[in-house]
Parts: C-alpha cells; structure tokens; sequence
C-alpha cells in the first residue's frame, strides 16, 4: 500500500495478525460480559483539577511555569476556581539534575493543593487528571537512584537525613493547614521556600560533617530531591487524610493508559493495552464499566522522602482500585482509579454524575476538557522570562550566571 511516495508494512497483516484477532474475539466476549451499566445517584457538588508546566532550560538552572486549574460543577452548573494559564507561577529549578522528573514532581503538589482546596469548600468528589498509581510512584524511579548513589558514598547518617525530613513533612503540613488566606498558588509558593530551606540545611550538615568527596558530589541533588519528594508525600497526604475525614471522594482519571490489568488475566499481556481491549470489545455500547479491587503498592526503599511520611501513606492507602468506563458509544475507554479505602462507597455515583456531565458526540466529561485548556500552558512563554529575566539581572548576580542561554543560543547555531 502506498502513502505519498512511501510503503506501509506490518507485522499483523499476515498469520499472526489472524491469530492475535481470534485471541481479541474471544476476549471480547468475556469483556463484554463484565461490562456493568453506570447507574448511580448524581453527586451534587463536585470539583475537577488539571495542571501544566513547561519549562526552559539554561547553563546552570531550569526556569519552570507551572499552572493549576479548578473548577467546580454545583447542580450541573460549571464555576471556575482557579484561572491556570491567567496565574502561572515562575520558579527557578536548582540544581538542573533529573530537571523534568523533578517539575512533573513540583507541579503534581500544585495540583494536590487545589483539590485540597475544593475538598474544603466542600465537594463531594474531586477528579483530577492522572492515575493514582503515578500518584503512589513518585518516591520511586529516580529519587530511588539519586539516594542509592549518595548512599554508595556514605554522605551522611541516616539520622541526621530523617530528622530533617521529619522536621520539613511537619512545617509543609502545618503551611497547608494553618495558613491565613489560603489560596493554592500561595500555599504552593511556601512550599518551595519551605523545600528550599530545609535542602539547604541538610547540605550544609553533610558538608560540616566532612563527608568523603564523592558523596559532597552527589549531595547537593540528594538534599533538593529528598526534600521536594517529602514535600510532596505531605501534600498527597493532607488529600487524603482531608476527603476521608469530610467523606469526600477523589478519584484520577487518565484519558490515556497502557495498564494491562484485564489483558495480564485473559492472556493477552504483552501485545495491547486494556483500553485498547476496551475499545474493541465494547463497541456500540455506552454507559458501561469494569472495576478491578483489592490491588496494593509497595513501599519505596531507602530515604527518598521522609521514611515516617513513607510508612504512613504507604501503609495507610496503598490499596486501590482500577475502573475502566465508556460513557457514551462513540466515545473512548478511560481508566479511573482511586484509593480504596477512600472513594469506593461512592463509584458509582461518581461515574454516574461523569456521565451526566459528558459531551454525547466524544462521551468524555465536559468538565475534564475544560480544565485542560485551561491549564495549559504556551511552551514558549519559559524561554521569553528566562532571556528577560537574564537581561535584567545584574552582571555579577549568581542567577545571572545560572540562566545563561545555551552555548548553541550564544553561539547563534539555534
């Protein structure tokens, strides 16, 4: 077959495309018969949640835009909360190491915050953007080997480590629950001073206790990742601790995953995605979904947040659950999924007030559409503020240095 001068091949055009298709048809009877309808009561109030970030990065700094925006829908009339793109907020992220692991971490807590904030106005549910299960993998990935690293070296006792970190997850606790006029982009704003300080702290304690000089290599990035890790396992578990004691639900939804919960059990791992099985073996149906229960997270190893703040998120909502649902028949399989011990009283009331609320021709919640368009945010706009910012900063300024264009920039060869 010929596209514009070019050939299309496939693997699964031949023997093996006939035998994955049968493998598919009979799956899709078995999908088709643990598709349950989506009947539940309306929730009345009910909020939604959506973030961006973009950023720009420079000889020896990142400079970060982060948006988060929310709304609320009371009696099936939409209400902004916070503008997202209207009220971005600029930080400069120090060191550059795992610079966009790191920023997908920052403003993940600038989300948790503005649905601690809907939670507080008193919704019934929140639904942010996102899979739970990302939510619990945070401490994980790379915090994991930033810590293997520093620990290879030896930099500091682990005492001194928790005791900071003790000392960070209660003041980050304390910022979000006891401040005055609480507003997210604030409370997010204290939060990154908060971090800041108490990184500094550590690397200046393991650089007093006159560490071997490998691990002052690698101390500088344990202290700011530890840090940011623990700030953000305090505000993950404000969320929660916030709906359970208010009997609010939240749920993440994800418009896109490649979990394979339900193909994993119908042997079909390894080929397509349980949305993708979805798709086709829910064709022509609508207001359909599964659920899949009791799955629980392990706990991260090592100190890559504060090991208390580990123990109790970890053992307290480890557990959830994983919904796969279409609300109308042309629409697409989405994945929810949501802390067990939580939100599963009101699932189906949740999917039910998400159908109510979702556009017939795409079958996808109207309100999830309009806090992503909010929230985003123009990837030029980092570039703009850093060049300005490097203009206007003074010839000797540490920052100055720090946001420098790239050598290519200077060089004119981009």
């Amino acid at each position: 077959m010929g596209v514009k001068g070019g050939m299309v091949s496939s693997y699964v055009s031949g023997e093996l495309g006939k035998t994955l298709m049968r493998l598919l048809e009979n799956a899709e009877k078995e999908m088709r018969k643990r598709g349950e309808e989506i009947r539940g009561a309306l929730l009345s109030r009910i909020g939604f949640v959506d973030g961006s970030y973009v950023f720009e990065e420079r000889r020896g700094a990142c400079l970060a835009l982060f948006s988060a925006a929310s709304l609320e829908v009371v009696g099936g009339e939409i209400k902004a909360r916070m503008r997202g793109n209207k009220e971005p907020v600029v930080h400069v992220v120090v060191p550059k190491s795992y610079s966009e692991s790191r920023i997908g971490l920052l403003m993940s807590i600038l989300e948790l915050l503005a649905a601690i904030n809907l939670l507080r106005s008193g919704v019934e549910a929140v639904f942010l953007d996102g899979s739970y299960v990302s939510a619990l993998m945070m401490p994980f990935g790379f915090a994991q080997e930033v810590y293997r690293r520093f620990n290879r070296e030896k930099g500091a006792k682990l005492s001194v480590v928790e005791e900071k970190g003790e000392s960070c997850f209660l003041e980050v606790t304390g910022s979000i629950e006891n401040g005055e006029d609480w507003e997210p982009r604030r409370a997010f704003i204290e939060v990154l001073n908060i971090i800041g300080r108490y990184a500094g702290d550590l690397y200046r304690d393991i650089c007093e206790a006159k560490s071997d000089e490998k691990a002052l290599k690698e101390a500088l990035d344990f202290s700011v990742v530890y840090m940011e890790e623990t700030a953000y396992l305090s505000a993950l578990r404000l969320l929660l601790k916030t709906a359970e004691d208010r009997k609010s639900c939240v749920f993440w939804v994800a418009k896109d995953s490649e979990s394979r919960y339900l193909t994993e059990r119908e042997g079909l791992l390894g080929w397509l995605s349980d949305v993708m099985l979805l798709d086709y073996a829910w064709k022509g149906l609508g207001d359909v979904y599964v659920e899949l229960t009791g799955v629980s997270f392990g706990k991260p190893k090592g100190m890559t947040a504060c090991r208390k703040l580990i123990d109790e998120v970890y053992d307290t909502w480890n557990e959830y659950s994983v919904v796969y649902f279409k609300l109308g028949k042309a629409g697409i399989v989405s994945q929810m999924t949501y802390p067990t011990r939580v939100s599963e009283n009101k699932l189906v009331d949740a999917l039910a007030t998400l159908s109510s609320l979702s556009d017939r021709l795409h079958g996808y919640p109207r309100p999830l559409n309009y806090v992503h368009n909010l929230a985003v945010l123009n990837p030029s706009l980092p570039r703009i503020l850093a060049d300005e910012l490097y203009k206007r900063l003074k010839p000797d300024d540490i920052l100055r240095f720090m946001l420098t264009p790239s050598g290519r920039r200077l060089l004119g060869l981009v």
